[in-house]
């Protein structure tokens, strides 16, 4: 049995049924683009939070992970970007926060990442015709 599941978690594609049901089956949830390369950090909910916690943007979406029970692993080349994407363990974000983290994650968000999700999965196996089966178990 797997022990690790990667898959996308940020604020921006949020899943909980989907995590949750990896993590009651005692996987660990490792978060794969929990920055979203950076595109969101403009994002004034993100910044709005950041700017009140004294924290940038990246750090309000690693807590945000954090606080999920996910694993946050940012990546960068940049020494200053590593201190940076570690400052995450010694403060938490709200309730309130983490709500209005939480509802950044779109239909129209989730459509397009099932989509892209259908697309790996139809060209990676034998699936060729049967999107049916994949929406079915991309369904959060």
């Amino acid at each position: 049995k797997p022990e690790v599941c990667q898959i996308e978690v940020n604020p921006f594609c949020w899943r909980p049924a989907t995590v949750g049901f990896f993590q009651s089956s005692g996987l660990v949830v490792q978060g794969y683009r929990s920055l979203r390369d950076g595109r969101e950090f403009g994002n004034p909910v993100l910044t709005e939070i950041g700017g009140r916690t004294g924290k940038t943007t990246a750090q309000v979406m690693g807590r945000w992970c954090v606080q999920k029970g996910v694993v946050y692993m940012p990546k960068s080349v940049r020494e200053e970007r590593m201190v940076e994407n570690g400052g995450v363990f010694d403060w938490e974000l709200g309730e309130e926060d983490m709500r209005r983290l939480d509802g950044l994650t779109t239909e129209e968000g989730r459509e397009k990442m099932y989509e892209s999700y259908r697309i790996g999965v139809l060209r990676d196996t034998k699936m060729e015709g049967r999107t049916e089966l994949v929406r079915e178990i991309t369904r959060d």
